[in-house]
């Protein structure tokens, strides 16, 4: 650890305070989504219903609403904060977004009426924006090169496992209490990380500027940063391999939000019946997310690392999740006549969708140039979101009325299985865009071993000079450690592939400043 670095830092230290952060973050979706808090609609056999769809009297589309405003203050924010650490730390804006969050959580705990409900969750989405944007950069930088798709993998594992907590969470807060108590509960859980990153010596963010005023002594005008933001969105959009991997995450994301929003709804209503008041539907939905969501995402990472961490091998590995996963899913929201037969089958497609979160985190900072990888993953959240999870919960809420109405109760719940599975082919726009990315990107070098050849950038905690380059994107956080490349070596179509950590190395002869594996 250098001089520049503040005291408690340690890379793993790190990790784990950003899983333990990631895992309240997506609580928070869960509990939102769970039976006990989200409840039941009124009905004539259940005048009061249950829950947020009872107390306010909401359809489900009307509920569907709920995550859509959330994204809406996400989308809006992300970009914001990725394109403000140029200018700021990121290790305080992260806690200012943070105590957005904690504060909004409770805000939702405490709303008098729907419309305040929906204020209070896309100021959640404000807050929220902060961590999406900046957390996995930090991981990028300080994770050991050899190791960075097993370390991807213990963060975003926390994204399932969190949903599944959330459910678990909702279930059993709303056995003794109001619903509304669980949002306060975890807006206070999320006060020890606020007071930290907000009052700790920060950690510098590879591109991130301390907050003690403009390097020049003087403060930009708006026209300017609007500008540079614009030629930054640019640059992004023009990396064809980015792009692709877009397309197909979003399609992803798509289908995951209606499986986490409805899919306890679904579940109950196919295998357990109106009786079950969300208990158990809950608990067994939480498990398998769990389950399945760590196996998952852990197996994808180690898949990664273990097949050399190209651009390449990171697509293929996604495309194949995504096609081999959705057959399998289909068979279960088709044919499955039992819960265990449903829940096997379930259970095994949710497997194989999850093998991908390790390697597509990483695609969204490998495939632009290091020093916009907070815009990539910004603009790439804003595209997952605004066309993926914000319309399809809404929207299959609205099929799943639509194929509904008029029938009994026992018809109505089998609808659900045609609603899953329409939403469930989108995984097939998902694997084909993944297949597009892996043919642009080509065949690359294994990082690790560029990294060996070169003497340096695959250490680890104790290694603090390897792989550090010796020019300006350096200086600019304070001689961090460098525990990069990524994706270094390889000709592409006569150009050079870069790695990322080209910032500050043009004189090293590891690579320029481009994109990584694909052409700027």
């Amino acid at each position: 650890m250098t001089a520049a670095q503040p005291r408690w830092f340690t890379p793993l230290r790190l990790l784990g305070i950003f899983c333990l952060t990631n895992l309240v973050v997506y609580l928070d979706r869960g509990l939102i989504a769970s039976n006990g808090v989200n409840g039941a609609p009124r009905t004539v056999e259940n005048p009061r219903g249950s829950g947020i769809q009872g107390d306010f009297n909401l359809s489900y589309f009307a509920d569907g609403l709920l995550p859509a405003l959330f994204m809406v203050g996400l989308l809006l924010s992300s970009p914001v904060f990725a394109e403000a650490v140029k200018h700021c730390s990121a290790f305080r804006m992260l806690g200012w977004g943070m105590a957005v969050w904690s504060a909004a959580v409770v805000a939702c705990g405490a709303a008098p009426n729907f419309g305040c409900l929906l204020a209070a969750r896309a100021f959640v989405g404000v807050g929220e924006a902060s961590f999406v944007a900046l957390a996995a950069p930090f991981i990028d930088d300080f994770a050991p090169a050899a190791q960075k798709a097993r370390w991807f993998s213990a963060f975003f594992l926390c994204i399932p496992v969190g949903f599944a907590l959330g459910y678990i969470f909702g279930g059993a807060v709303t056995s003794v209490a109001p619903w509304r108590w669980a949002f306060v509960a975890e807006g206070l859980v999320m006060m020890p990380f606020v007071a930290f990153a907000l009052s700790a010596q920060p950690l510098q963010l590879r591109g991130s500027k301390p907050a003690t005023g403009h390097p020049h002594g003087h403060r930009r005008g708006w026209r300017a940063v609007v500008r540079e933001f614009l030629v930054d969105v640019a640059t992004v959009l023009r990396q064809p391999v980015w792009v692709a991997v877009c397309g197909a995450y979003t399609a992803y994301v798509a289908v995951l939000g209606v499986y986490a929003y409805w899919g306890p709804k679904a579940g109950r209503a196919l295998f357990f019946g109106a009786d079950d008041r969300g208990g158990s539907a809950d608990l067994v939905f939480g498990g398998v997310t769990v389950l399945t969501g760590v196996v998952g995402s852990v197996a994808g990472g180690l898949a990664l690392d273990r097949m050399g961490s190209t651009l390449r091998n990171a697509n293929l590995l996604c495309a194949v999740s995504s096609l081999v996963g959705l057959v399998v899913l289909l068979l279960a929201f088709t044919t499955s006549r039992s819960f265990v037969a449903f829940m096997t089958l379930f259970a095994a497609g949710q497997l194989l969708i999850f093998l991908l979160q390790a390697p597509v985190a990483a695609l969204g900072m490998w495939c632009v140039p290091p020093e916009l990888r907070p815009l990539g993953a910004s603009l790439m959240t804003v595209s997952i979101h605004l066309l993926g999870d914000v319309p399809s919960p809404p929207l299959v809420g609205l099929l799943q009325s639509r194929l509904s109405a008029g029938k009994s109760d026992e018809e109505a719940a089998q609808q659900w299985r045609i609603s899953l599975s329409v939403c469930s082919l989108l995984l097939l726009v998902s694997g084909a865009g993944f297949l597009l990315a892996a043919w642009r990107s080509g065949p690359g070098a294994d990082f690790r071993s560029a990294s060996c050849a070169a003497g340096g950038g695959g250490g680890g905690e104790g290694e603090e000079g390897a792989g550090r380059g010796s020019g300006a994107g350096d200086a600019e956080v304070g001689a961090a450690i460098d525990t990069r490349p990524l994706l270094e070596g390889g000709e592409e179509e006569g150009g050079k592939r870069s790695s990322s950590s080209s910032v500050g190395e043009e004189g090293g002869g590891s690579g320029g400043a481009g994109g990584l594996g694909t052409k700027v």
